[in-house]
């Protein structure tokens, strides 16, 4: 194949727009921030755990400690009807077995009563446990938050520049002749490098100095003659002055 020395110089461009693209892509795949989000799930999921946990455990308290109340407030309503029915009470027999009946319920009340004070106790070192969870897994959910929006700036950055750098290598292709771009793509897509670089003795395709012999078949090519690096198969566009 045949192409003049400034459209080889081209394909020169092409490659440095390729190589650009690619790196911008890696840079996007490697984000700091998109590994730290990764790591930080394992915290997340356990802070999550944590809360909710030990709001189970909360909501069991404060439903044990209601069940109390509610059967402090039965005794309490059963008390104040046999104390009214006591104080009507003609019957002397009726009368002390409405006093016992109140005696019965008074030391009930009593255990309910402190029954309930020893659950609240406790429920306050789950309540402050509880509040401690939930600031960890809101600590852990804004990071995520900091971290998503950071991602999402810099792929908004990097996408910007793909772009940018996508319409300039179109521009670039579209001045080279189309079987000279369909060969650097081949060549491309199998090595990574479609084109290089010949500087002195050197194919920067391979960063290896090329035998005599290969410089020699090289050197004594035409300027509009493709040649190859012989390590790589890319195309090797040589200087001017070569």
């Amino acid at each position: 194949m045949k192409a003049t020395p400034a459209q080889q110089q081209r394909l020169l461009d092409l490659q440095h727009l390729d190589t650009t693209l690619a790196r911008l892509r890696r840079r996007r795949e490697q984000l700091p921030e998109r590994a730290e989000l990764a790591g930080i799930q394992a915290e997340a999921n356990e802070a999550k755990d944590a809360y909710m946990a030990v709001q189970r455990e909360l909501d069991t308290r404060n439903a044990e400690i209601a069940r109390f109340e509610n059967d402090i407030e039965t005794v309490r309503a059963r008390r104040e009807r046999d104390q009214t029915l006591l104080a009507a009470s003609t019957s002397p027999r009726e009368a002390q077995a409405l006093q016992d009946e109140l005696d019965t319920l008074l030391r009930r009340q009593r255990e309910l009563e402190d029954r309930e004070l020893e659950l609240m106790d406790a429920n306050e070192d789950t309540q402050t446990r509880y509040a401690a969870a939930a600031d960890a897994l809101a600590r852990v959910d804004a990071r995520r938050g900091e971290l998503s929006a950071a991602i999402a700036a810099a792929e908004a950055e990097i996408d910007a520049e793909l772009t940018a750098t996508t319409h300039e290598r179109g521009a670039v292709a579209a001045e080279i002749q189309g079987d000279l771009v369909a060969l650097y793509e081949k060549l491309r897509a199998r090595g990574g490098i479609g084109a290089a670089r010949l500087r002195g003795n050197v194919s920067e395709a391979s960063n290896m100095a090329l035998a005599p012999a290969e410089l020699s078949d090289i050197r004594a090519a035409a300027r509009n003659e493709i040649v190859f690096c012989p390590q790589t198969g890319a195309i090797l566009v040589r200087d001017e002055a070569e």
